[in-house]
């Protein structure tokens, strides 16, 4: 007798677990999920083919409650209330709410009344993170799991048990790895190309690399955009660059074109890392990348794709300083800190106290530009803070924030100020 649900064709359902030894890759989750001694409402955190449904329903059995399945793209309150009533009428159901986070706010409330009070155990499933997708009072009224990508020794079990399962030709090893690959530790996306292989017309005893090439080249690049994998990979582009790696930049960047990401937020994105992990260490990068937004705005894709690909690689290579980005927020931590230091120097208020002489002395404001080097010692910190005037801005050593460093140390030290010295 077959372990697995055997209830239509599809490999993916025909090979479901019915009980926790058979669940794969979520060996943590379940060890915790195997000894609840009684029903809770949770939610279930992981991306496709990583086993939300099969848990929900594992779980439904292993607490003796009806089972309601409803997708949150398809149903809506209605749906909702009514599964509702028939818990008042049947006792605790177990609702597997897939896509919770497609739901909308007021739909979420619908549900708290009903989980609150036990007739609704809750099981969500998202493939988004519920921090930020899920209202708070259902988040409170939940255990959130989050379950991983099987790996590869999970889905080569998978590959043997589908073998017996079903008549499948043996897969040579480069091929079973590729396919592996392919399925980003997705099982029921392995298991729907192992389903495509196993249909094809081959006198072959044995699938070869070449056969499962063949059949990956006509898919397209999954890029969910707009959801959290679109977030993912934007945040490992800008670390790349961050981390002056050119080649893992260009890696990223074209996982976001060949999914259809709008390159003006790709452009946007290199904005804010030209001013906040270049900096000054390259004056060029924000310049180049603020001209290249307008150009590709003016000359749209696909030609748009070498704009992004030059700012990419530009960013990536230079020299690297977050020295401007750290001076504002020390800056403004110290003036959230010292409410009391916030009154502006009376000669450096605006026009009224602009002369910067006085029947001949130099009572008011001092202007930079009558002096050598256009520079004095002068004090623009509140009077409060003269004597000890704080230092936000640290210049690296790097690019062109070295010759800003060596400037502003030689003005200051010149005026006998020991500054911008480390």
């Amino acid at each position: 007798m077959s372990l697995f649900e055997n209830k239509t064709q599809t490999f993916a359902i025909r090979l479901r677990p019915l009980s926790w030894e058979n669940v794969l890759g979520q060996s943590k989750t379940i060890s915790i999920l195997s000894k609840l001694k009684r029903p809770i409402s949770l939610i279930l955190y992981g991306d496709t083919g990583t086993g939300k449904t099969t848990i929900a329903r594992i779980l439904s059995k292993t607490w003796n409650l009806n089972y309601f399945y409803a997708n949150a793209v398809s149903s809506g309150v209605k749906e909702i209330k009514d599964i509702i009533a028939n818990a008042e009428k049947m006792g605790s159901v177990l609702l597997f709410l897939d896509e919770i986070h497609r739901f909308s706010s007021s739909q979420q409330d619908s549900l708290l009344d009903a989980v609150e009070n036990g007739r609704v155990v809750l099981i969500g499933a998202t493939t988004e993170n519920p921090a930020f997708r899920v209202n708070r009072a259902l988040l409170s009224r939940t255990q959130v799991f989050k379950l991983d990508k099987l790996n590869e020794t999970d889905l080569k079990e998978l590959y043997l048990r589908a073998r017996k399962e079903f008549e499948i030709k043996e897969i040579e090893d480069k091929a079973l790895i590729r396919l592996i690959h392919a399925s980003t530790g997705d099982a029921r996306k392995f298991l729907n190309l192992l389903e495509l292989l196993s249909s094809l017309d081959s006198n072959e005893e044995v699938f070869s690399l070449e056969i499962v090439e063949e059949i990956l080249e006509s898919r397209v690049i999954e890029y969910d955009n707009g959801k959290e994998a679109h977030y993912d990979t934007i945040s490992a582009f800008i670390k790349s660059i961050r981390g002056s790696d050119p080649d893992a930049a260009l890696f990223y960047l074209a996982i976001m074109l060949e999914g259809g990401e709008d390159p003006i937020f790709i452009m946007r994105r290199l904005l804010i890392s030209a001013s906040e992990d270049v900096g000054n260490a390259s004056v060029y990068g924000i310049i180049l990348a603020n001209a290249a937004l307008g150009i590709l705005e003016r000359i749209g894709m696909p030609e748009g794709r070498i704009i992004l690909a030059q700012v990419t690689t530009f960013l990536a290579s230079s020299p690297k300083s977050n020295a401007s980005y750290l001076s504002l927020a020390s800056a403004t931590e110290f003036v959230n800190n010292h409410p009391e230091s916030l009154e502006i120097p009376k000669h450096l208020r605006n026009a009224p106290t602009f002369l910067h002489k006085k029947d001949g002395n130099s009572l008011g404001y001092k202007y930079p530009h009558d002096f050598t080097d256009a520079f004095l010692l002068e004090n623009y910190f509140p009077d409060n803070l003269k004597d000890l005037p704080p230092q936000f801005y640290f210049p690296s050593e790097r690019g062109t924030e070295k010759i800003l460093k060596d400037r502003l140390k030689n003005l200051w030290g010149k005026a006998g100020k020991k500054k911008y010295d480390s």
